[in-house]
């Protein structure tokens, strides 16, 4: 029986739970730092590593992390942040709004039964999100992209109906990222920025980091694959 995905963070902490600030994270925190922003809500932000670098270069940001797994939670030890346990797309109960959002890596973890059917809950975690922020506020997203020869999208459902064989049959494939239970879907660059204009985000900043080529990039016939980040607000009239 596959884990609820609480579950399946909590037995993955260590691998979750334990992740450094890197340099692209910087694109974020320079940007928070010329907007001069008060709040913050890192979704998905675990272990607090995000959350942290923003408090170490704006001390005077209030910052909120949402989490589903309290395990990883409880590593942040950190009392200049707040920690609230919830999840995408809709159970996250907090009752002010935001001046910046911060989803990092975890779209691609909001995955229903299909492709189509986690390109729906991705469409209602981003409506959810813009709930939560304040008018002129910022979502600030950092995804994986993997983008195939002649099909961009092959890679990606190759990827998800692998995993789900091997969740079904439990028989783990031997590669670290194929963690037995996970589920993910991941977009192209195209998709993601369609299902952003879909649900009325404008795109106001990106950035780009590619991975060298690898075994892996070719067993999974990959053309591009990499990090994608985007700086988006709500477009004008979504707020009334």
């Amino acid at each position: 029986m596959s884990s609820t995905q609480q579950d399946f963070f909590d037995e993955n902490a260590d691998f979750y739970g334990n992740v450094k600030p890197q340099s692209y994270d910087y694109y974020f925190v320079n940007f928070i730092k010329k907007a001069k922003g008060s709040s913050l809500l890192d979704i998905g932000g675990g272990s607090g590593t995000f959350a942290k670098l923003v408090k170490d270069n704006c001390p005077d940001i209030d910052v909120t992390i949402v989490d589903q797994s309290e395990k990883i939670l409880s590593k942040v030890n950190d009392e200049r942040i707040k920690m609230v346990y919830g999840k995408l797309p809709r159970q996250i109960s907090l009752n002010s709004g935001f001046d910046y959002i911060c989803v990092k890596d975890v779209f691609h973890h909001v995955v229903g039964a299909s492709i189509n059917e986690s390109k729906e809950l991705l469409r209602e975690s981003l409506f959810n999100i813009k709930g939560l922020l304040n008018k002129e506020g910022y979502l600030l997203i950092h995804e994986i992209f993997y983008e195939s020869y002649l099909i961009p999208t092959m890679s990606r459902t190759l990827i998800f109906y692998l995993l789900a064989l091997q969740n079904k049959c439990g028989f783990k494939i031997p590669a670290k990222e194929f963690l037995m239970d996970l589920m993910v879907c991941f977009y192209t660059r195209s998709e993601f920025k369609s299902i952003l204009n879909e649900c009325g985000f404008k795109i106001i900043g990106t950035h780009e980091e590619y991975w060298s080529s690898t075994f892996k990039k070719r067993a999974l016939f990959l053309r591009d694959w990499g990090r994608m980040l985007f700086i988006v607000v709500a477009q004008e009239g979504d707020f009334d």
